[in-house]
């Protein structure tokens, strides 16, 4: 039985990765040129090709833990991941890669020729996904500063409680925790800058919690954060704005400890 992975790399770079049981094939049919994509990700595709699904897998691991990539390009590698794990047989693995992958863009789809198991498949994880909470990425506002991370939270059953920012300095954590403050299904978190440095690089992912403590969402996750750099962000200290307002609370203090203090002695 023929089963075709049909996958978009790119946007202007469509890709067809062809799976066959029972030959054990792995064919990747228009592929993007090499140069598009790191090393660990052509190199899971082209074990797949070779009939190595296992080493393709640890491939595909070793790409995901790399978290300075397209948000598209991650989530067709998941998907795609999610389609050796079914062709392995493993249904659990497949269909979490396959969520994972809609959690970061859920506009992924197969095309009209795909075969129906495939489709069947896809459209299954998708009502799944669309019928329990989860969170997208918004975009920041022009007057947001550049560490501010907004999510948007579509919570069906109304399981959420609240919303965590979980940032870290480095890609392997530890990942420190922020409640992000929410209105309506709007939610928005800062992650705080290192003091003395004007430029520097944070790994966060975002997680909704029920009222037991659960995870009832996620954006990326500690074994696969997001990237978020900063450039020439000024420190607190060196802000004219908190001078000024430091200044006048300064001013103000000291006028109020002069009127209360009891006049000199003549």
């Amino acid at each position: 039985m023929l089963l075709a992975l049909v996958l978009a790399a790119l946007p202007d770079a469509p890709r067809t990765i062809v799976l066959t049981p029972e030959a054990g094939a792995v064919q990747l049919v228009a592929a993007a040129p090499s140069a598009a994509v790191p090393s660990s990700l052509a190199d899971a595709r082209k074990m797949s090709e070779q009939l190595r699904y296992e080493e393709a897998v640890v491939e595909y691991q070793r790409y995901l833990a790399t978290p300075d990539r397209p948000l598209n390009e991650r989530a067709n590698a998941l998907l795609e991941l999610g389609f050796i794990h079914l062709v392995l047989g493993d249904t659990a693995n497949a269909e979490g890669r396959a969520l994972d992958a809609l959690e970061l863009d859920p506009r992924l789809t197969v095309p009209s020729t795909a075969p129906q198991k495939q489709v069947d498949f896809l459209n299954k994880m998708r009502r799944v996904y669309l019928a329990r909470a989860r969170l997208e990425l918004q975009q920041r506002d022009g007057a947001d500063a550049p560490y501010v991370v907004k999510v948007k939270v579509i919570d069906p059953e109304g399981k959420v409680a609240r919303v965590l920012l979980r940032h870290a300095l480095t890609a392997t954590g530890p990942f420190y925790s922020t409640e992000m403050q929410c209105e309506g299904e709007l939610c928005t978190g800062s992650i705080p800058p290192p003091s003395e440095v004007s430029n520097f690089t944070a790994w966060y992912f975002v997680e909704a919690l029920d009222g037991n403590q659960a995870t009832a969402a996620k954006v990326a996750s500690p074994d696969s954060p997001l990237q978020l750099s900063v450039v020439d962000q000024k420190p607190w200290y060196t802000s004219p704005v908190v001078w000024g307002a430091a200044g006048a609370v300064l001013v103000g203090v000291a006028t109020v400890v002069y009127l209360l203090s009891p006049p000199p002695p003549r």
